[in-house]
């Protein structure tokens, strides 16, 4: 089992809360789950990423995008991270923070099912990275990768998956 910090699912109940009928069924399971709606959850705590997977796969069948919102998610998940607990000063540019990226999964992730990141290309421009995803969607880094290019003004940037399970890779390109 792997566990993700609150944070993530009350920022995907945030984006979801405008789908009452997705939202309302999702965040009831919550509280039977763990005794907290989305909005009590410690940002801090660990959830188990089932209920993560619950708010994703719920707010994409509700949103006209329909899995596009998971990326939609992806992309706020370091604008997230970076409000609360902020991120390294040493990070100046978009290779910076995507490297960080799989120190930062390690951080907000635990458990047995949580498999370090695997660079295998990281130059200004291009990154390469193995990087699968503990018990929820992986469209989930779609949206990860092109949200840090984003938060360096980085709109042309291409995230595409060269590899499906179990490896999940992904090519960064900006």
């Amino acid at each position: 089992m792997a566990e993700v910090k609150g944070k993530f699912i009350s920022l995907a109940g945030y984006l979801m809360s405008a789908y009452e009928e997705a939202f309302n069924p999702a965040n009831e399971r919550l509280f039977k789950a763990t005794g907290k709606y989305h909005k009590d959850l410690e940002p801090e705590g660990w959830y188990d990423t089932a209920i993560f997977n619950d708010f994703m796969l719920a707010y994409a069948s509700a949103s006209s995008t329909h899995e596009q919102a998971i990326v939609t998610l992806g992309k706020n998940v370091y604008s997230t991270i970076k409000k609360t607990t902020g991120l390294p000063p040493n990070i100046k540019m978009p290779l910076d923070l995507l490297l960080y990226e799989g120190e930062g999964f390690l951080l907000n992730h635990r458990g047995a099912d949580v498999v370090p990141r695997i660079f295998k290309t990281k130059t200004d421009g291009h990154v390469v990275v193995r990087a699968p995803a503990p018990g929820y969607s992986q469209k989930l880094y779609e949206g990860v990768y092109l949200g840090i290019l984003e938060m360096f003004g980085v709109k042309s940037g291409k995230v595409t998956m060269t590899k499906g399970s179990p490896d999940f890779e992904y090519d960064i390109t900006w």
